[in-house]
C-alpha cells in the first residue's frame, strides 16, 4: 500500500516574509536551519535565537530570492533564498496563523 503525502507550498511576497521572520517567535519556532555557501559562520551557531537573529541580519542584508512556506504533514517549514547564496529553514507551529494573514 502506497500512502500518499500532501504538500502544499504557498509562494510569498518577500517583504512578508521579512515580517514573519522579524516575530518569528510569535509563531512558534519549532527550529531553524541555515545555510550560508558564503560562510562558515551560520555552522558555529548552536541556539534557535543565535540562527534567528542571524537569519534576520542576512535578510536585511540581502534580497530574498525565493520565499515559500511548505506545508507538510502537519507541519509548516518557511524556505527562504537569499540572493542564491543563504537557504533559510524555521519550522513554525503556528503555520496556520501564517496562512491565514498570507497575501493573496
Amino acid at each position: 500500500m502506497v500512502t500518499v503525502v500532501e504538500v502544499q507550498i504557498h509562494k510569498m511576497p518577500a517583504d512578508f516574509a521579512k515580517r514573519i521572520v522579524e516575530n518569528a517567535e510569535k509563531y512558534g519556532v519549532v527550529n531553524i536551519d541555515l545555510e550560508n555557501r558564503a560562510s562558515l559562520l551560520d555552522d558555529m551557531l548552536d541556539s534557535k535565537e543565535e540562527k534567528l537573529q542571524y537569519a534576520r541580519e542576512k535578510m536585511k542584508e540581502g534580497n530574498v530570492d525565493k520565499a515559500v512556506l511548505v506545508v507538510r504533514d502537519g507541519r509548516g517549514i518557511l524556505v527562504i533564498n537569499i540572493e542564491d547564496v543563504v537557504e533559510i529553514r524555521i519550522e513554525i507551529e503556528d503555520y496556520k496563523s501564517i496562512l491565514e494573514q498570507l497575501p493573496r
